[in-house]
């Protein structure tokens, strides 16, 4: 590997690590809702959708949180989607989630930004 991949390398791991320190991100597997990810495939998604919430929080807010999951299309093989809830600061979002679970428990996930609907649901904290 040559020395500028390196430094980005660690560049990008430094400051993925510095953001979710300095933020409230909580999300524990398992997840509260009726989530039938598996909890690997779970753990896996909560950076993602971790990361997009810190898009949305606020300068003097830095709270996320996954605080309830439904399955919203049944699962059909093994791909179904559900609906993660995010509470971010004074905002809640609903955002959809397409899933493909393999046999051993992981799998890929698709986050549908453009289809989050967000609410105001009271004061910051």
């Amino acid at each position: 590997m040559s020395k500028v991949k390196a430094f980005l390398l660690a560049l990008a791991l430094f400051t993925t690590t510095s953001v979710f320190a300095y933020y409230n991100f909580i999300g524990e597997v398992p997840l509260p809702g009726k989530t039938i990810a598996s909890p690997q495939l779970q753990q896996d998604t909560l950076f993602s959708v971790g990361a997009y919430g810190l898009r949305i929080a606020t300068k003097d807010c830095f709270t996320v949180a996954i605080t309830n999951t439904e399955v919203s299309k049944p699962k059909k093989g093994n791909e179904w989607e559900e609906i993660w809830t995010l509470k971010v600061c004074e905002r809640e979002g609903r955002l959809p989630i397409q899933f493909t679970e393999n046999p051993d428990g992981t799998g890929t996930f698709a986050l549908d930004y453009m289809n989050i609907k967000w609410r105001t649901v009271g004061a910051k904290k």
